[in-house]
């Protein structure tokens, strides 16, 4: 046990006297371990390199409901010919000016009419030719208004005829700006070719769906209350037979009613009467009840129904 002890201090003294020793024994394990870490990262070299966790993109879906547009047909614009400016045409942009941009863009022009209050961004300066979107030709006034500059307060003008749009841009260059730049022939072909100006168009009407149903709902509403009232005193009526009658045959009562009522054409005509209500059991207005009437009751329901129609 001595022995192993003095053994044992004694190596302890020459590490201590030679720390290079400790590096000989430590560098094959040390060496194990980096090699081990390498291959670790190694093989796991794309899971380290991805994101754990997924980016939040901004939702940049924009849903807009459709506008209501009457149905207007567009005539044919010479593009080339309504790009000179006449005393006519400038007079008529005068007058639209004041109906449509004055509120926010001021009567001078100046982009400090009593609407602007508040919006961010101002409404343009048309006295500053600098930073229009779209220019100060005639054919980047003309997109402007009939495209809108989203983000602003700058909406669509697309309501008004081509020829008012052609107009209002005359007047908004000839009376706040400073020698514009003219456009060339290329700039108005293109205008022409971008919005079929010298090809007129149809525009079909348009309604959105929220607005469609609205008013088919108003309109049928006085069609259900009708309705409904009829339902209301048949059920009521329960000492006549023929009440009792229409009650076997219908699978649904409104329905039937309504059937009865759009089809008017089988009061005084029985046959056309009959015929309707076979019509319509496949409908699941009437059912199969129909087929067992007797020619009695048919006419008790024919008579019956006919005071309420």
């Amino acid at each position: 046990m001595n022995n192993a002890n003095n053994f044992i201090k004694e190596k302890m003294t020459e590490i201590r006297k030679n720390p290079v020793v400790i590096l000989s024994l430590t560098y094959p394990l040390i060496l194990v371990i980096g090699i081990g870490i390498g291959l670790y990262y190694a093989t796991n070299l794309d899971k380290i390199s991805r994101q754990s966790v997924r980016p939040v993109l901004p939702d940049s879906t924009i849903q807009q409901q459709l506008k209501i547009v009457e149905a207007k047909t567009i005539p044919p614009l010479d593009i080339k010919q309504a790009a000179q400016p006449t005393q006519e045409i400038i007079s008529q942009g005068e007058s639209i000016y004041g109906t449509v941009c004055a509120s926010c863009h001021g009567e001078g022009g100046e982009g400090n009419g009593p609407a602007s209050t508040g919006l961010n961004p101002a409404p343009r300066n048309f006295t500053n030719a600098d930073g229009w979107k779209n220019g100060i030709k005639i054919s980047g006034i003309y997109k402007t208004l009939e495209e809108g500059i989203p983000g602003t307060a700058m909406i669509s003008y697309d309501y008004l005829l081509p020829a008012e749009k052609i107009g209002l841009a005359h007047y908004i260059r000839s009376s706040f700006l400073t020698n514009p730049p003219l456009d060339t022939p290329d700039d108005l072909t293109t205008l022409d070719q971008t919005y079929n100006l010298s090809q007129g168009k149809e525009v079909a009407a348009q309604i959105p769906v929220e607005d469609a149903m609205n008013i088919i709902v108003e309109e049928n509403k006085a069609k259900v209350n009708e309705l409904s009232a009829l339902l209301s005193a048949i059920s009521n009526d329960r000492e006549d037979n023929g009440s009792g009658i229409f009650s076997r045959i219908s699978n649904n009562k409104i329905q039937a009613l309504s059937a009865l009522k759009t089809s008017a054409d089988w009061k005084g005509n029985p046959d056309r009467f009959t015929s309707l209500i076979y019509s319509n059991v496949n409908e699941n207005v009437f059912n199969n009840n129909v087929r067992n009437l007797s020619d009695e009751e048919w006419n008790e329901l024919y008579n019956y129904l006919s005071r309420y129609f």
